[in-house]
């Protein structure tokens, strides 16, 4: 059991969508009651994982035929839900389905006046939370009590080891164009849930412009938001974080 949530940790380091299935209720002779409280992992493509030898050995067969797998590859994705599968016509099998799901990461790139109020709100918001800038004077816990993980270092170095994925929620914050192109130019293909940028119109064409040149698809500048957040009126750098949050947390809720 130990090396079954190894395995889920694991996979949820990939960022994979993942389900465990608990077995709750069986009807049938073949299928053992031991077998109760036994689980096992899957995600889109595949078992994963079984909770025992006992477990795989007898339900595998079952579970890789094609019409059971599908039945359990419509669960829902998001929610908890109990779910009977008749393996044959003398076995029926009661799972409780839950998603596992990996904590959304924020990052934000500049440490500046608008960077505080946007951690200190997506804090509340169940991110983890990165900040990355090369001033150490902006970065240090002090400005930044409420983030998981400052990076004192050059966006070149940072994206020298950097591994985006897609539960990722990127905002563009930094001092300067140059270093918006620079952020921007290596995130824009990611495969990163949100990417925003802050900026004026003249500023963020500016940006693209250069993109352009290096042959970035006009797909792909759309898929951006810029100018950053939602048009609420906001003017102060806590109104502007405000309006930040609530175009993460649309994006992140598929709104």
């Amino acid at each position: 059991m130990e090396n079954f949530f190894k395995k889920v940790m694991k996979e949820l380091e990939g960022s994979k969508r993942i389900i465990t299935a608990v077995v709750t209720d069986i009807e049938g002779e073949e299928i053992s009651e031991n077998l109760l409280g036994e689980m096992f992992l899957f995600n889109s493509e595949e078992i994963i994982e079984f909770s025992s030898d006992k477990m795989e050995e007898k339900l595998e067969k079952y579970l890789l035929e094609e019409d059971i797998k599908n039945q359990l590859l419509s669960a829902d994705k998001t929610e908890s839900e109990l779910k009977k599968i008749k393996l044959d016509k003398d076995n029926q099998i009661e799972f409780f389905l839950e998603p596992v799901l990996d904590k959304p990461h924020l990052t934000v790139f500049g440490a500046g006046h608008i960077a505080q109020p946007l951690v200190k709100i997506c804090s509340l918001l169940d991110f983890s939370i990165t900040v990355v800038d090369d001033r150490e004077e902006f970065l240090n816990f002090n400005n930044f009590p409420n983030a998981d993980q400052l990076l004192t270092l050059a966006y070149k170095e940072y994206f020298a080891n950097s591994n985006i994925k897609e539960n990722d929620f990127l905002v563009i914050v930094t001092r300067g164009h140059q270093y918006d192109y620079q952020v921007l130019k290596n995130v824009i293909d990611s495969q990163a849930k949100y990417i925003g940028m802050i900026g004026s119109s003249r500023k963020i064409k500016t940006v693209y412009d250069k993109l352009r040149e290096d042959n970035i698809s006009e797909e792909k500048l759309e898929q951006v938001h810029a100018p950053i957040g939602l048009d609420i009126g906001s003017e102060t750098p806590a109104e502007i974080a405000v309006a930040i949050a609530a175009e993460i947390i649309a994006v992140r809720r598929d709104r």
